[in-house]
């Protein structure tokens, strides 16, 4: 587990989507991932299940039984010293400016190995794309940061096409 000043992205993630939620169980955090518009987060069962097990060992979450059925359903919540963590991970100005991962500013830094209408191409059907992002919600903030980052992207793309002529 990491130290709670240096969480992974996954783990502030989701300790920072619990603190907006108030509480969530694992099968709500996991749905909400596989819902989201990136492919870097990882809603399967086999990723968040073992990592809220991890982040109430480290003690950031809190979970309590609120089954009703004989289905289990744990609700986590964060503890005082997640809320620390996640506001520590939330404000990390020089983690946040990483370049990190990102498959598009990967492939562009190649283009120019393709003939330009291929490039061109790509960079149409790049633009195309945007068209079917969606935010993994309607909780505050989330469509505007969508849609913020749908519209950013498109100038990018124009810029790279820009350069192309």
């Amino acid at each position: 587990m990491s130290s709670s000043t240096n969480l992974t992205e996954l783990e502030g993630a989701t300790l920072a989507l619990i603190g907006r939620e108030t509480a969530l169980t694992a099968y709500e955090i996991k749905e909400w991932y596989r819902r989201s518009p990136s492919s870097y987060w990882s809603g399967s069962a086999g990723a968040v299940y073992p990592l809220m097990k991890r982040l109430e060992a480290a003690g950031l979450v809190s979970s309590a039984d609120r089954s009703t059925s004989k289905r289990p359903r744990r609700v986590y919540r964060l503890t005082q010293d997640g809320q620390s963590a996640m506001q520590v991970w939330l404000l990390d100005a020089a983690r946040a400016s990483d370049a990190g991962l990102d498959p598009l500013r990967t492939r562009l830094a190649f283009i120019a190995q393709m003939p330009v209408g291929e490039a061109r191409g790509f960079l149409q059907q790049v633009l195309a794309e945007y068209d079917t992002v969606t935010a993994p919600s309607d909780a505050p903030g989330t469509i505007a940061l969508v849609e913020s980052w749908v519209d950013m992207r498109r100038a990018w793309i124009q810029s790279w096409l820009d350069r192309l002529d």
